[in-house]
């Protein structure tokens, strides 16, 4: 599912690319994606920014995430 998000997350950011928040916003949720170990490492609060600002279903999907999805 980490890497579901990620995609939709960059689909997002390439249709609003006339828009320069939903840019800067999933360039720093991913970085976060990226980086995070567990659920608590990527908040909750990013996961509501990613579902308002730049891709409806990539929110859903980092908002239903578990601990397992982060693992490698």
């Amino acid at each position: 599912m980490k890497t579901l998000a990620k995609v939709f997350i960059i689909i997002g950011m390439i249709f609003q690319c006339f828009l320069i928040f939903p840019l800067v916003l999933g360039i720093i949720a991913l970085k976060k994606l990226n980086a995070a170990k567990c659920k608590a490492d990527f908040s909750t609060g990013w996961a509501i920014v990613v579902l308002l600002l730049v891709n409806l279903i990539a929110g859903i999907v980092l908002l239903v995430m578990k601990d397992e999805d982060f693992a490698k």
